[in-house]
């Protein structure tokens, strides 16, 4: 690892543990499941630093944010782990490197669905082993539902962001390998 991965992972992980903050903040508790801040962070860290870094501060960020907010609430802050876990791996092992600069739309979405599969998935196994009253499809498609302006912020804010990054020379071009 080296400092210049390690400051960008930690900064966009300050984001993703603050902008809810800010939508809590502003919209009241619901507005964290609407506009889904924490994931922006993420998705930019596994874009633009890579999947290792992708995993590891999708795991940690929920966490983070709960002991600093009691935000995202258990049992949510675990499936939230899984799913954040999944978005930063897929967006970093799909790295927006040599590709044109649209290839990101289609890699966004692949990671948005890959996180959502994985939080149902997580999901079934907690309704599995603890015996929960819980539909994980169910509960997967209303948070999709409930979360379609945070998709659509995401689809519109993420690739600009990544391209001007890109530009700007932020990315890691490495091979994926050593993403």
């Amino acid at each position: 690892m080296n400092t210049r991965k390690l400051t960008i992972t930690g900064l966009l992980m300050a984001v993703g543990v603050l902008l809810p903050q800010l939508f809590h903040f502003i919209g009241g508790p619901s507005a964290g499941r609407v506009f889904l801040p924490m994931h922006i962070g993420i998705f930019l860290i596994g874009f633009i630093v890579g999947g290792w870094h992708g995993i590891i501060a999708g795991i940690t960020v929920p966490i983070l944010s709960f002991l600093i907010s009691g935000m995202p609430a258990p049992p949510t802050l675990f499936f939230m782990m899984f799913e954040l876990a999944v978005y930063g791996a897929v967006s970093g092992f799909m790295r927006f490197g040599q590709d044109t600069k649209w290839m990101i739309y289609p890699k966004l979405v692949i990671s948005m669905i890959a996180g959502r599969i994985a939080s149902g998935l997580a999901m079934y196994v907690a309704v599995l082993i603890f015996n929960l009253e819980i539909a994980p499809v169910t509960a997967v498609l209303t948070s999709v539902v409930t979360g379609l302006p945070g998709i659509a912020i995401q689809i519109v804010l993420i690739p600009p962001i990544c391209i001007l990054l890109k530009r700007g020379g932020f990315f890691f071009e490495e091979s994926r390998s050593k993403a």
